[in-house]
């Protein structure tokens, strides 16, 4: 599962000093992970936003394979990468550089626009956002609902269904866009009144 976000990385590495030499890489120490961690993570946030659980996901598939050496005393716990991960998703939470709230935002507000309701909850039920951010975006998406399908519907058929092919053709349409059937009725139906 290569990203496209990963090759740049992966064609600087190849270019290493030791790769071509042929030696190994030295083992890193905690502190340098995390700090290589971190970069990346503000690299990938520098092209877009990411959910957290998107994130997560995208580090542990980067550095799945990297060697590291604690250099925490022995009597303290052993850290592992999922622990460095996290440490450092904590970090751009509290300083803001990540937000699930705003990568909300801007999903609802660009796939709102041509995608109902249910569409929109289940990419961001997909992206693992919480379920008090998914119900929120909801009730703001909610009230423009009836005028957002209205629109997607005029830009694409205009007119309506003179048959039952065509009124089964527009249903299937607005209905795999993610609109209530409530609402596709009211359209189908000529009920536009209020949407206009």
């Amino acid at each position: 599962m290569t990203d496209h976000d990963d090759i740049e990385f992966e064609q600087f590495e190849q270019f290493e000093p030791t790769k071509a030499a042929g030696k190994q890489k030295p083992t890193l120490t905690d502190a340098q992970l995390r700090q290589r961690i971190q970069h990346r993570a503000i690299w990938y946030l520098s092209r877009r936003e990411y959910a957290r659980h998107e994130l997560k996901q995208k580090l542990a598939y980067a550095f799945a394979n990297t060697e590291f050496t604690s250099t925490a005393p022995e009597s303290a716990t052993e850290l592992n990468l999922n622990d460095l991960i996290e440490a450092v998703l904590e970090h751009l939470a509290q300083n803001n550089w990540q937000s699930d709230a705003r990568f909300a935002d801007q999903i609802s507000k660009v796939k709102g626009e041509r995608y109902g309701s249910a569409r929109v909850k289940q990419t961001l039920n997909q992206k693992g956002l919480a379920r008090e951010i998914i119900d929120e975006k909801m009730i703001e998406l909610a009230q423009t609902e009836a005028q957002r399908a209205f629109e997607v519907w005029q830009k694409k058929f205009a007119q309506r269904p003179t048959n039952a092919a065509e009124y089964a053709k527009q249903t299937r349409f607005m209905a795999y866009r993610g609109f209530s059937f409530d609402i596709i009725k009211k359209i189908l139906k000529g009920q536009v009144e209020d949407f206009e």
